[in-house]
């Protein structure tokens, strides 16, 4: 009698289908410097940008690492809806993230400043409402290189809806990033309108802190931050 083989890859099929049918862990720890068996948080990070399929909403304190600006970017290419939360410093024209915020607005990423009264300090990231991203960990080379850093994934519903819920209040407090409030290179202040208070001598700019409580009667308007300048007033400190 004669038997008929099944090809060997057939063998495999069981060990396939449960590991397809076996849940996701409900956390993973990233950390660094590196741990045997850990994962990394720059890795974990960009593969779950790049898994994204509808949405991302995340809140960065700092953020200069130009692999998660072209992955957030990418993101927003590929058809996701990208939203970012960012601290009031990242519009200071001396620091890096100045960059990285101007890079993902120009990508056509709706970026907010948060107004929270102290600092906007979360890294969090929501993946399609269904992944969470958070630690200690900020989105920049000093935390992946040289910093003692933790970032977990959670894949907990309840956790994620917390998140979620977190990332919608800060959203309905934040002030949308415009060209306007962009920050000019290094040393030269924002672009743009800019509102003077002409009993301080200060200029502020969309998402300074004070940029809406300058009292009309000592309100002064200026086409850019030279003209402020050239007037005798000085940048306000956003951070």
């Amino acid at each position: 009698m004669r038997f008929f083989r099944l090809p060997r890859a057939w063998c495999l099929f069981p060990l396939l289908v449960a590991l397809l049918a076996s849940p996701a862990p409900a956390a993973i720890v990233c950390v660094t410097p590196p741990l045997p068996g850990a994962c990394d948080p720059a890795a974990a990070l960009l593969s779950a940008i790049g898994a994204a399929r509808h949405r991302i909403r995340m809140q960065i304190y700092t953020i200069t690492d130009r692999r998660v600006v072209a992955a957030l970017a990418a993101a927003r290419t590929r058809g996701v809806d990208v939203q970012v939360i960012v601290d009031r410093s990242a519009l200071r024209g001396d620091r890096n993230d100045a960059a990285a915020v101007a890079a993902l607005a120009r990508a056509g990423i709706a970026v907010r400043v948060d107004t929270v009264r102290g600092l906007m300090h979360d890294k969090i990231t929501v993946i399609d409402g269904t992944i969470v991203l958070t630690g200690s960990y900020n989105y920049t080379w000093s935390a992946e290189h040289r910093n003692a850093e933790n970032l977990v994934v959670l894949r907990d519903p309840a956790a994620v809806a917390v998140f979620a819920r977190n990332w919608r209040a800060a959203a309905a407090r934040s002030v949308p990033l415009s060209a306007a409030s962009l920050p000019a290179p290094a040393g030269r202040g924002p672009a743009g309108a800019v509102r003077g208070n002409r009993r301080t001598r200060i200029y502020q700019w969309p998402g300074c802190r004070y940029y809406d409580r300058i009292a009309p009667r000592n309100r002064v308007a200026f086409p850019s931050a030279s003209a402020a300048r050239a007037a005798g007033y000085r940048a306000a400190h956003c951070g």
